[in-house]
């Protein structure tokens, strides 16, 4: 669906909505992408040496954000907050 398109048949605070689902529940490319990369991280932890650190399925993702969990924490707020923004009553 074009972006015009798109933006023509959903709102705003709907779209909004989706995008924050989105980064919690990831549909799409990206879960296809994880999918895949617990396959290959399961495959190469079984090969990898004794002392060697574990490899995760995002060592596989080509084009996945690296974040820390200090970051984490933070995008999770903004993540609530622009999810339900639309709902809070403003006062004043």
């Amino acid at each position: 669906m074009p972006v015009r398109e798109l933006l023509a048949r959903v709102g705003s605070d709907e779209l909004t909505e989706w995008m924050a689902f989105y980064q919690l529940e990831p549909f799409g490319e990206m879960r296809a992408d994880l999918r895949s990369g617990v396959v290959a991280a399961t495959f190469a932890n079984a090969h990898r040496t004794k002392d060697a650190r574990a490899f995760t399925p995002e060592d596989f993702m080509p084009y996945i954000e690296r974040t820390t969990p200090k970051d984490d924490t933070r995008l999770n707020v903004a993540r609530f907050k622009a999810m339900f923004s639309h709902k809070v009553k403003k006062h004043g």
